[in-house]
């Protein structure tokens, strides 16, 4: 076979390959290989034509051939696609018509992924902060409620969510690629607001602070689950930090002083009850070991005045006890 013929077989394959191999995004995985195989035969026919030839100049088939070589290996970069642990792969846009498709974790290859657009959304467990003080630019930062009692409390606040995996592709179609904002951030704004509006500061601040957590948590998962249908499901709310008026924080202070106070004088009176029982218990005793009320009088008197300087008891032999004073 002579060079030109060598020429003319290289460039229809080549030109077959690049097709096949571009194409492959419509056309699939078969169409994908058939090209490779296109492009590996125009280098070998290309380096067929030029030992026909005898020359040491690259021929234009070799040339063509590693043209579609390269080709080749570009599709199958852009064919692979990585999906991190933890996330679910979207494809919002692509020539090949499947648009909405979700991919799992781990690496993929398909011709069909190359010209397509996959966004990967994080659906496990995760949190997001609010936390500073809020401004117009921060869709993040903390958060200002008003409390039952007229006051303004800031509050940085932890919102722990999760994604159910099946609703990853709903969540992306119906929120778009800014739901943290669309849904998460907007109730996160409201529903702490709306709830502090049924306690105190002090209240807040102190000993319902666990209960206003399991409140927010409450109405902002049922909130969110209104409006977005279970796509995103909240798992826990935490009160990070709390700012509160000069006043205020004087107040709670004393409040905890008086708490202690109390804690105290509950416990001292406890002591006092334990000594006065044991001492009871102990005269108790000791008036079981005699006779009589004037017997066990007798032991008293003796036992007060015995040690006293100056004064003398004397015990007659009729029982009675006289007291002098020497």
């Amino acid at each position: 076979m002579d060079r030109t013929s060598f020429s003319k077989i290289c460039t229809l394959l080549g030109l077959a390959s690049v097709v096949l191999v571009v194409g492959s995004s419509l056309m699939g995985v078969p169409a994908f290989v058939l090209g490779a195989v296109l492009a590996v035969a125009c280098f070998v026919f290309g380096l067929m034509a030029r030992k026909e030839d005898g020359s040491r100049k690259i021929s234009g088939g070799i040339m063509f051939g590693v043209m579609a070589i390269f080709v080749l290996l570009a599709i199958a970069g852009m064919s692979t696609v990585q999906v991190a642990a933890g996330e679910k792969g979207v494809i919002v846009s692509s020539p090949s018509g499947n648009i909405g498709e979700v991919i799992d974790e781990g690496w993929h290859f398909d011709p069909a992924y190359s010209f397509a657009t996959v966004e990967n959304i994080r659906y496990n467990t995760q949190t997001v902060e609010y936390i500073g003080y809020d401004d117009d630019i921060d869709t993040v930062g903390g958060i200002s409620v008003l409390t039952k009692d007229s006051l303004v409390v800031d509050m940085d606040i932890a919102v722990t969510f999760h994604i159910p995996p099946e609703m990853v592709k709903k969540l992306r179609f119906e929120y778009g690629s800014d739901w943290k904002i669309t849904i998460l951030h907007q109730e996160v704004r409201s529903v702490p607001r709306l709830t502090c509006v049924n306690y105190t500061a002090l209240e807040i601040i102190s000993d319902k602070r666990p209960e206003v957590e399991s409140a927010i948590t409450t109405n902002l998962s049922n909130q969110i689950m209104d409006r977005c249908g279970g796509c995103v499901v909240v798992d826990k709310v935490i009160i990070r930090e709390m700012r509160i008026p000069q006043a205020m924080s004087e107040a709670v202070e004393q409040k905890l002083i008086s708490q202690q106070q109390l804690e105290k004088a509950k416990i001292d009176l406890e002591r006092v009850q334990v000594e006065a029982e044991a001492s009871k218990a102990a005269v108790d005793k000791v008036r079981e070991s005699f006779d009589s009320d004037e017997a066990y009088l007798k032991y008293i008197l003796y036992e007060t005045l015995k040690d006293m300087q100056g004064v003398q008891i004397v015990l007659s032999d009729s029982g009675t006890a006289t007291v002098k004073v020497v």
